[in-house]
């Protein structure tokens, strides 16, 4: 029998195998890593893609000189083919006016989801409102596309994008909507 020093010494010693078990360590370790960059990049990519998606949409609203519900509906059309591997999302417009007193109005609003979801005046985000003048409008346009994670292993659970943006109308004073 050998004293216990002498088994601990010639077990650190022993060379055998060493490289399966570096393997046997190693290779969930970096399996791990790389599905999480993958997941990780993924998410970070639909994240983009959606704000782009969102500007894109913002810049057609804000060239219009008048919009109808089929054109919006169309927006969402130009979405979902924007970002073609998540789900279908919606598009909201809402045209806002501050009048000569400085009180804020919703003019008109649509939202491709339904009726339901048009917005209300007590629903504006007035914290994250731009600075709007007297008599002057703004158009709002709220974006959301659903994502779905290619794995749930790094915690990135799935969630909706949710874009807002402020943008004044470019060629007139104000963007009608007769179907509203």
């Amino acid at each position: 029998m050998y004293p216990l020093k002498t088994l601990l010494s010639k077990f650190i010693s022993d060379e055998d195998a060493s490289i399966t078990m570096e393997f046997v360590i190693v290779t969930p370790v970096m399996v791990l890593w790389w599905i999480g960059s993958m997941v990780f990049f993924d998410a970070f990519e639909a994240r983009s893609g959606a704000a782009r998606s969102a500007y894109t949409i913002a810049d057609l609203i804000s060239r219009q000189t008048e919009t109808t519900n089929t054109y919006i509906d169309s927006l969402l059309t130009l979405q979902n083919r924007m970002r073609p591997r998540e789900p279908v999302g919606t598009v909201r417009v809402t045209e806002l006016y501050r009048d000569a007193s400085g009180d804020l109005s919703v003019v008109w609003s649509y939202a491709t989801s339904g009726p339901g979801d048009a917005l209300l005046l007590v629903d504006v985000p007035l914290g994250t409102l731009p600075l709007l003048a007297n008599e002057s409008y703004l158009m709002l346009i709220d974006t959301t596309i659903p994502y779905i994670p290619l794995s749930d292993i790094i915690g990135i659970p799935a969630q909706t994008w949710v874009n807002r943006i402020f943008i004044n109308p470019r060629f007139t004073a104000q963007i009608p909507n007769p179907d509203a």
